[in-house]
């Protein structure tokens, strides 16, 4: 990339601003949109608010058949959009293709063949003592849902959330990044798909346009970025009880003990810190390595760092899905990532590889820095770049202290040939998702729930929980009877014994709580059948 400058203007954030979309690795415009002023941003919402009423009256079934429309088109035009992916987010064409298209293509195959079980309405038990009634769970639509996806992950973390919010029977009111909105790509998909129209509106612009966005009431926000910006989206959800679905940012360790295969534990770090040039909320930021292995460990990462093939290695050459890394997306973040390597050199680290960045291009080279520790904002801030810090560790506990000592908490992975060992550590840090011998594997299926811990939000998308986060969860309780209840008026000092003794039947314990529990249980419907209240 040479000296090729490729920083963008920061978006407008005004109603009817312009915004310039660029290309990260040639710093070329590739066109301009104009955000939507308020009366567009009503407008999207009139059309979702009527088009949930007919979503929120189709089966399960049927919204799985126009799921089944977009799984046939991104088979068929898989190439088309890592192409359009790859445009506006600088990254390579391999990130794209199985970290945007495998990821949605994946979700879809999952609600095929698990949704309609896992929406289904769900008999629960019913306590004794309000026998014979039955109880159940529905599980019903909430209405239009407010989606706002951040600017790393353009179709994966708007396609999921999307998907699952329109299985679980909403309209759906999408905002894209400014900074890789895909202009007319979703647009493009539904029709070109034949996928239900009018199901989901796609809203351009900034804060500005989020803000008014909210203001419109969505029945749900599902917000994915920073946490700074989470904080703020949920202060004004909180004006109007807007129940909200954050998952934002991350500090993840990788926590490595030294019976651990050390050559695949590199290069899962290699993977899991530079995978999307390390702009991921689960990348591998803290490696943790027990002592007696860290200098083996830390010269094999140093070996796979400075092997990867990049834009800078491969100056001129086209991607054709053998790159491995591309270039950061977002002027803000380079410049931000570049302050951390900075503040690492200044405070005494080691840059064992890498540590640059070429010219003022979008291009950071893959880094590992050792001899690090907490005055340093490379180990206490996010990243959210290609670069890996790594520190050492004795035993076990000082693994989880050092693991847990951050604000975030969103992914780890633990590593160790005794699993039972790996299990326990990884039970004992703070965070939603932890990958045994692996890095990032808890995305990959669609079956389990993604989310974070304390700062890095709350929530859970994907798999059962999706679904049921974008919910309304019924309560039921049917009674068939035409008896009067025993808990009801009136009250007498004779009922209260009675009630009193039913409950230390019950809940006292002992082989023979039911024949204990029977006469009083007889003499409290007597006492109700002769009520004359």
């Amino acid at each position: 990339m040479g000296e090729t400058t490729v920083i963008k203007p920061h978006p407008g954030s005004d109603s009817g601003s312009v915004i310039d979309v660029t290309n990260p690795q040639t710093g070329e415009k590739i066109y301009s949109l104009t955000e939507f002023a308020t009366a567009e941003v009503e407008e999207a919402f009139v059309r979702a608010r009527a088009a949930h009423e007919t979503i929120k009256a189709m089966s399960v079934s049927q919204r799985l058949a126009e799921l089944a429309k977009l799984k046939r088109y991104f088979l068929d035009n898989k190439d088309h959009v890592v192409n359009r992916v790859v445009e506006e987010t600088g990254k390579s064409k391999m990130d794209a293709l199985t970290s945007e298209v495998f990821t949605i293509l994946d979700m879809i195959d999952y609600y095929e063949k698990n949704a309609e079980d896992h929406l289904r309405p769900l008999k629960v038990k019913t306590p004794v003592i309000l026998m014979p009634k039955k109880s159940k769970i529905y599980y019903e639509p909430i209405g239009p849902v407010l989606i706002i996806s951040p600017w790393n992950y353009p179709m994966n973390l708007a396609w999921l959330p999307i998907l699952t919010a329109f299985v679980a029977g909403n309209a759906v009111v999408f905002k894209p990044s400014e900074w890789t909105p895909l202009k007319g790509l979703i647009e493009d998909i539904v029709r070109d798909s034949g996928f239900m129209k009018e199901a989901i509106q796609v809203v351009y612009g900034g804060k500005d346009v989020g803000r008014r966005l909210i203001d419109q009431k969505p029945a749900r926000i599902m917000f994915t970025g920073s946490t700074r910006a989470g904080k703020e989206i949920m202060k004004q959800a909180a004006d109007h009880l807007i129940p909200v679905e954050l998952e934002l940012g991350g500090k993840d360790p990788m926590v490595i003990f030294d019976d651990a295969n050390v050559d695949r534990a590199a290069h899962a770090a290699a993977w899991g810190g530079i995978l999307n040039c390390g702009q991921t909320c689960t990348s591998v930021e803290r490696v943790l390595v027990q002592d007696k292995v860290y200098d083996e460990f830390v010269a094999n990462l140093t070996g796979k760092l400075g092997k990867l093939s990049t834009v800078q290695t491969r100056e001129g050459v086209p991607d054709e899905g053998d790159m491995d890394v591309g270039v950061m997306t977002a002027p803000f973040q380079v410049e931000k990532v570049v302050e951390q390597i900075e503040d690492a050199k200044a405070k005494g680290a080691t840059i064992q590889v890498g540590g640059e960045r070429v010219g003022q291009s979008h291009c950071v080279q893959p880094t590992l820095i050792t001899d690090v520790d907490n005055t340093m904002k490379v180990v206490t801030e996010e990243t959210f770049g290609p670069v890996i810090s790594v520190q050492k560790f004795s035993t076990e506990d000082d693994a989880i202290r050092m693991a847990n000592d951050t604000e975030y908490g969103l992914s780890a992975s633990v590593w160790s040939a005794d699993t039972d060992r790996a299990d326990r550590i990884g039970r004992n840090i703070e965070t939603g998702n932890v990958s045994i011998n692996n890095v990032l594997a808890t995305q990959a299926n669609s079956a389990l729930p993604y989310g974070g811990t304390k700062e890095s939000g709350f929530g859970r998308y994907k798999g059962p929980h999706g679904l049921h986060a974008f919910s309304n969860i019924k309560s039921v309780l049917i009674d068939g009877t035409s008896q009067r209840e025993i808990f009801w008026y009136p009250y007498s000092k004779e009922k209260y014994v009675l009630m009193s003794k039913m409950l230390d039947a019950i809940y006292d314990g002992g082989p023979l709580w039911l024949l204990k529990l029977l006469p009083t249980a007889l003499k409290l419907q007597g006492m109700a059948k002769k009520s004359g209240f």
